[in-house]
């Protein structure tokens, strides 16, 4: 008898010890699975005329760019918007492009593709000068393309691009800095990236931005 108590105390501290390893181990799993869905998209910089694509530097100019990006979730477009910074504040935000991200009727999954931005300055007979700027996404299935014009002051005479500098996933309700141009009509240049706290010393910026919807 004494035996069978024995027994029967180690299979009820068995069971105990079985249910609170289930208990511990659900919720780094839950925790686990709720980082990756809440990071779909993913944006790296990458060097647009790296290795024999500097031969297309000439035609799209110095004032270009490129970062690839992946997208994995059930939205079906991907949308890039350029904001307009003017001594230190954002003036406007123009649309750019946009496109699908879908292939079939399934959901999107692990969708891979470039994102391609170039500036150049071009004057129209009795106008101003404008900035033309060409923005391009391009995959295994082809590219798509849109121009914009934005008025170009005279009076800003240097110009250089804003680079992103680092790996980035974010959230796909977020919208994303990318690529950038800033001008100046000063002698020297403020140090720019796309934190609002550098973007208020710009005396004029574009910045880049994506969003999936």
């Amino acid at each position: 008898m004494l035996k069978l108590k024995f027994i029967g105390t180690i299979l009820i501290i068995a069971v105990i010890l079985c249910a609170c390893s289930k208990d511990i181990s659900n919720p780094s799993e839950t925790t686990i699975t709720k980082q990756v869905e809440g990071t779909s998209l993913h944006v790296e910089p990458i060097d647009l005329f790296a290795g024999e694509a500097r031969k297309f530097q000439p035609f799209l100019g110095t004032m270009s760019g490129a970062v690839k990006f992946k997208y994995n979730g059930s939205k079906n477009d991907i949308t890039a918007t350029i904001e307009l910074w003017e001594n230190g504040t954002k003036t406007k935000t123009y649309s750019s492009i946009s496109t699908t991200m879908q292939d079939s009727l399934e959901k999107t999954k692990d969708y891979e593709g470039e994102f391609i931005a170039s500036i150049k300055t071009v004057s129209i007979e009795g106008s101003k000068p404008l900035y033309e700027i060409t923005s391009a996404f391009a995959n295994k299935n082809g590219t798509s393309s849109a121009v914009t014009y934005i008025d170009r002051d005279s009076s800003l005479n240097g110009s250089n691009t804003i680079q992103l500098n680092q790996t980035l996933d974010v959230e796909d309700n977020e919208a994303v800095s990318v690529w950038g141009m800033q001008a100046t009509d000063k002698n020297e240049w403020e140090t720019v990236d796309f934190t609002p706290e550098r973007l208020k010393t710009a005396r004029w910026a574009l910045i880049f931005k994506l969003s999936v919807n």
